[in-house]
């Protein structure tokens, strides 16, 4: 009975740490191994008591005007993959939305439909929920980077987004540029003194 009961409580960590190590190796590899792709951001900043301060992340990509949706996608579909492209400027856009995970694509992420807004002649505006809106900064510097973005995402002569590294479905957020600057070094510098 001992015996069993030791083999139970082996299992029972090794299961404990497997998890979370699985969850942080899949998030560095897409990080390491994962297409950058820069989205435009619009202002909104929250914290959560457990999770720590952290940075809502609204991008301009969140909706996508098409007049060729797939019809198995509706109103608040759980899942939905967003085919990425970049425009002109080096930024993130929606190339296509599909219901099913694509096979030939190399470039796409797993979102959700917030809502579908149908329009004439057959085009329609989706709003997409994408699963990585939060970047999670130290407790001390968030509050002055929440202001910074804020500030930043006001003021149409500043270019704020977010990098995020994509890698077969998965995405993670690198980091928060204003004006291709991380905001953690726009942070220090208005901790220094200096202008942005």
């Amino acid at each position: 009975m001992k015996k069993l009961l030791l083999i139970i409580c082996i299992i029972t960590l090794i299961a404990q740490w497997a998890v979370p190590a699985k969850m942080i190796w899949q998030k560095e590899n897409v990080l390491r191994s994962g297409k950058l792709f820069n989205f435009r951001t619009q202002p909104v900043d929250p914290a959560h008591p457990f999770k720590g301060r952290y940075i809502t992340l609204n991008f301009e990509a969140g909706s996508f005007t098409t007049v060729h949706l797939d019809s198995a996608i509706e109103n608040y579909d759980p899942e939905v993959y967003v085919l990425l492209d970049v425009d002109k400027d080096g930024f993130a856009k929606v190339r296509q939305l599909v219901k099913h995970k694509p096979v030939n694509a190399a470039d796409y992420v797993k979102a959700s439909v917030n809502y579908i807004n149908r329009m004439e002649h057959d085009s329609a505006m989706v709003m997409i929920d994408y699963p990585f809106t939060e970047f999670y900064m130290d407790e001390f510097k968030a509050i002055k980077a929440e202001g910074a973005y804020r500030e930043s995402t006001i003021d149409s002569t500043q270019r704020t987004y977010a990098v995020v590294s994509v890698l077969n479905g998965d995405a993670v957020v690198k980091d928060v540029m204003i004006n291709n600057k991380p905001i953690r070094e726009v942070v220090k510098e208005m901790n220094n003194g200096i202008k942005k």
